[in-house]
């Protein structure tokens, strides 16, 4: 029966280069020899009546289900796990190559290719976040919202204004807040955005010289005429709308007949004329990145001023400014060698900061740190561990590093309290030795105050001591975000591990018992170790599969209690065992030696992981298999350069992602 079924699946994928000009029937001989293999090795666990461990591959066998629909997601799921050869599971024979091939094949031709031809997807409208909405108010009223970086220490980490007005925004399927599905799910919340907008505009009104750079004039209008409010309208409107000018006549009409109305009512003019701009500040067209359509089903270039409004956010989160626009609009930012250039000039500014706090703030999690008072200890540690991994991120940008640093390097940053009694054992880093490419966007954070106990300074610079350290995996904010304030968690460390940074979902299976009751299980042992109870917890043989990449990640961080702090030992005296064997059968016995082989075992894992959470980040949405040949030339690319994070930065500005547009 096997020798059949590999004979069929064999015959229909040659049958399919010899069938060019009857394309339905080779679609179809490919289709067959997918759903061979399925139903010859995937249906004695995955079918409608067994279901081991809730997948039900039924519905795939249909022709109909082939395609984009209701059942993208488990093709996704099976073809990925195909592809990593963790479907069948060790414990069953293998697939052929010629097996995986009709898997992977029917999946390249129908969910990746369309009609053979690689596409990008519709592009979806973008609606500013909380984040990038504060930035665009600060850039187009050219005042300060945020609070200034303060130097010393209170009782409270302090948050801004606009933050406690507009409510946070909910990460997408993507991961992050700026994913335009699922903003474009939900109505924006316009009263909050309103008094957002007139707060702002209130600060606006108290600072001569944004009133100077933005109306031209150093007061607000008392008595103008018509020609005077119209010229303030028109100039505020492309100031607002990102060097949008196309409708500029007739909105400036509408928006002038709005102050005259105002105006009736008020008696004042500079009430009037703020009462317009709040409403540009809240319009369709300030807080959505609205683009051009051709309505066309196939890839075209976004407008010059599209792509540097594309490239303002992805780098900024705010709007471009004026050397952007001006490129924008004579069209020589589409040239590759102007867009290169144009992001080192932006990768080189304090602006690029947006990358650290609100990409890698929310791909790795430390701003948890900062936004969620569950992981609140006091400020100093919150802020020194939060800025850590700031600092670290930002330095991978700075000097090219490699992406694979965030699991070890040879430098990190260290909290200047833990330096303070004689620099602990530490050696500061010679700035040379790091080849950086851009500016210190950090240099005016250094404490002016003369309060020792009070005063605040940034985390510095140093090489690395032992083995203990390097990276963010041992981060003090990356052992707080992964325990609870009583206890650390190796199964929780170890998820975080395989699902932030190597990129593999987990997914806990039915009926797992807890660590609880895998102590009770345990009664007949006065004090069971760690390891003990994990093993009693994944007894069950379902489990088996996860938890021989889950436990060992984990294990090997035990050293770290729940703030970090290193440790030989529990509460109760027994020792602290941070050893294991990893999923290649390698053991280790200390953290440093499990980073190593870790970076051993994932460093490609993990680097194309990096590249889909940027690319995800940039585009405003999850990626789908079509941006697949995308994805693989962005890694391509960036591994010649040894991974460098600057390098994973321009090839995705570079991809017709990136570039481009497609409507449907």
């Amino acid at each position: 029966m096997k020798a059949r079924r590999f004979s069929f699946a064999f015959i229909a994928t040659c049958a399919a280069g010899i069938m060019g000009s009857h394309p339905g029937r080779a679609e179809d001989a490919d289709f067959a020899a997918a759903t061979e293999v399925i139903e010859d090795r995937c249906m004695g666990c995955h079918d409608s009546d067994t279901k081991k461990g809730g997948v039900d591959l039924t519905p795939l066998l249909e022709k109909t289900n082939g395609s984009y629909g209701k059942y993208t997601k488990l093709w996704v799921r099976l073809e990925n796990m195909v592809a990593r050869g963790e479907m069948p599971p060790e414990n069953k024979k293998p697939l052929t190559p010629t097996q995986k091939q009709a898997i992977q094949a029917w999946f390249h031709q129908s969910f990746v290719l369309r009609e053979g031809k690689s596409h990008i997807g519709a592009t979806a409208l973008r609606r500013l976040t909380r984040y990038e909405f504060e930035n665009t108010l600060e850039e187009v009223l050219s005042i300060q919202l945020k609070p200034l970086y303060r130097d010393t220490i209170t009782d409270r980490i302090a948050v801004s204004e606009i933050e406690t007005i507009v409510p946070s925004d909910i990460p997408g399927e993507s991961g992050f807040d700026n994913d335009a599905h699922r903003l474009g799910k939900l109505k924006p919340p316009l009263k909050e955005l309103a008094d957002a907008a007139n707060h702002a505009l209130a600060e606006f009104r108290k600072a001569p010289t944004a009133i100077k750079a933005v109306l031209g004039r150093a007061d607000i209008l008392e008595n103008p005429g018509e020609v005077e409010v119209k010229q303030v309208i028109s100039s505020f409107i492309l100031r607002a709308y990102r060097g949008h000018g196309t409708r500029l006549a007739e909105s400036e009409t509408a928006y002038y007949s709005l102050y005259e109305k105002h105006l009736r009512t008020s008696k004042d003019a500079g009430a009037s004329l703020m009462h317009v701009l709040e409403m540009i500040l809240v319009s369709p067209e300030f807080l959505y990145r609205i683009e051009e359509s051709r309505n066309q089903d196939t890839p075209y270039p976004v407008t010059g001023l599209e792509l540097a409004t594309r490239l303002s956010y992805f780098l900024w989160s705010r709007p471009p400014d004026d050397e952007l626009l001006k490129l924008g609009r004579d069209g020589t930012l589409h040239k590759d060698d102007v867009l290169k250039s144009q992001i080192a000039r932006m990768l080189n500014s304090p602006k690029r900061v947006a990358l650290s706090e609100n990409f890698a703030g929310q791909w790795l999690g430390f701003n948890e740190l900062l936004a969620n008072s569950e992981y609140l200890r006091d400020e100093r540690w919150n802020r020194e561990s939060y800025d850590e991994i700031l600092f670290f991120f930002d330095e991978m940008i700075r000097s090219g590093r490699s992406v694979l640093e965030l699991v070890q390097s040879n430098w990190l940053y260290r909290r200047a309290s833990a330096l303070q009694s004689k620099g602990q054992g530490y050696t500061k880093v010679n700035p040379d030795s790091m080849n950086r490419l851009y500016a210190d966007i950090f240099a005016n954070r250094q404490s002016k105050s003369t309060d020792r106990r009070l005063r605040y300074g940034p985390p510095v610079l140093v090489e690395r001591k032992g083995d203990r350290e390097g990276g963010i995996i041992t981060s003090a904010a990356v052992m707080r975000l992964t325990a609870s304030k009583t206890r650390t968690s190796p199964i929780r460390r170890g998820v975080w591990v395989l699902n932030t940074l190597i990129g593999k979902a987990m997914e806990a299976p039915e009926d797992v018992p807890s660590l609880e009751e895998a102590r009770e299980a345990l009664k007949i042992k006065e004090n069971p170790s760690v390891t003990e109870l994990i093993k009693q917890h994944v007894s069950r043989a379902v489990c088996n599969a996860c938890h021989k990449e889950i436990d060992p990640l984990g294990l090997g961080l035990e050293n770290f209690e729940q703030f970090g702090e290193w440790r030989t030992h529990y509460p109760d005296k027994l020792p602290v065992i941070a050893s294991g064997v990893m999923p290649n059968g390698k053991p280790f016995k200390s953290p440093g030696e499990m980073k190593e082989l870790l970076l051993e075992l994932y460093k490609d894992d993990i680097a194309r992981n990096f590249a889909k959470q940027l690319f995800a980040y940039a585009l405003g949405r999850k990626l789908e298999p079509y941006d697949r040949v995308s994805l693989d030339q962005i890694v391509n690319r960036s591994k010649e350069s040894g991974y460098r994070t600057s390098a994973f930065i321009e090839q995705i500005i570079l991809s017709e992602q990136f570039r481009y547009r497609q409507d449907r």
